[in-house]
């Protein structure tokens, strides 16, 4: 990946202006990582605390990508006593650099919609700062600041009109850190969606994907890990093999979807993956009575998703194309 000139040069006064101790952590302990790589990332659901059935109250998920765009389709199951209340969870996140691949782990763009209009949801936002976590959230508040200012690069906190007894309260929280006359956010933040899903009802969740990403070989793909992960088949990859050759490198994208609560896998789990050009193979777990999907694209295939509801899927694009 070519970074335009302008952006190095943007880079460049990024990084001049992050010298000071306080905020050196911020600047050094991520790094740019290479432009071949990057951790993915991806919401999670869980069920309400309220909700102690240790079964699924998912009767089906149908999952379904699209480029880069991703729809969770679930149907609660028909017997439910009452609707069951949903969490969709971000990670806990701050910001990690110039770098990073994914800044908005906030999942700004997810949507949770009925019968294609939006669903009601409840947000809350959960802020830490420092070693001991401590919660900053009712201080971000009260001080009108942007929870999200995380996801910007970089992450500056405009100080007018913030009172300075507050100010100094989240420098003291370790939420903001400054370096001659700037400030900077160093809290990191959580962001959970609450859903109802009423009983025989479907819901959909639609979000942008956020995948791992690194070059591999064939010979890398032959790895157990990735063969067991992934289900891959000798045939798949001795093909990739003869098509492309032993040393060709390939754009290997690997996605962790979730498809239920945690722990708690819905009976039947279907995927479909609509053919990109780019994209020459498509793998992840099936049933075996599942019919053969295609190499590039699968249209509802039943897949297996692992123990903790997420269903892995792995893509492969030639490099350099």
């Amino acid at each position: 990946m070519t970074v335009p000139i302008h952006e190095r040069s943007a880079r460049l006064r990024v990084a001049a202006r992050c010298t000071a101790v306080v905020i050196g952590s911020l600047c050094l302990a991520h790094t740019a990582m290479a432009d071949d790589t990057s951790e993915g990332v991806a919401p999670r659901m869980l069920s309400a605390p309220q909700d102690a059935s240790p079964r699924s109250v998912i009767d089906s998920s149908a999952v379904r990508m699209e480029g880069d765009e991703v729809t969770v389709s679930l149907t609660a199951q028909a017997t439910l006593p009452a609707p069951a209340q949903w969490l969709i969870q971000g990670p806990l996140f701050g910001w990690l650099g110039d770098s990073e691949t994914y800044p908005d782990r906030h999942f700004p763009e997810l949507r949770v919609l009925s019968a294609g209009q939006p669903a009601p949801v409840t947000e809350s936002v959960r802020a830490v700062a420092g070693r001991g976590a401590v919660d900053v959230s009712t201080l971000l508040q009260q001080a009108g600041i942007n929870p999200w200012l995380i996801a910007d690069t970089p992450p500056f906190v405009a100080p007018e009109g913030i009172s300075a007894d507050l100010l100094a309260q989240l420098v003291r929280a370790g939420a903001i850190g400054t370096s001659g006359a700037d400030h900077l956010a160093q809290w990191r933040a959580q962001r959970t969606l609450g859903v109802a899903l009423p009983p025989g009802q479907m819901l959909d969740i639609r979000y942008r994907l956020r995948p791992a990403y690194s070059l591999v070989t064939p010979q890398a793909l032959a790895k157990a890990n990735l063969r067991q992960r992934y289900c891959l088949a000798d045939a798949q990859w001795q093909a990739l093999s003869k098509q492309f050759g032993r040393t060709a490198q390939f754009i290997a994208k690997r996605y962790e979807i979730a498809v239920s609560a945690q722990d708690r896998t819905p009976p039947t789990v279907r995927l479909s993956v609509v053919p990109q050009p780019e994209v020459v193979l498509v793998a992840a777990c099936k049933r075996r009575s599942a019919r053969p999907p295609g190499l590039g694209g699968w249209a509802d295939v039943e897949v297996v998703p692992d123990q903790r509801a997420v269903l892995h899927v792995l893509t492969l694009e030639p490099a350099g194309r």
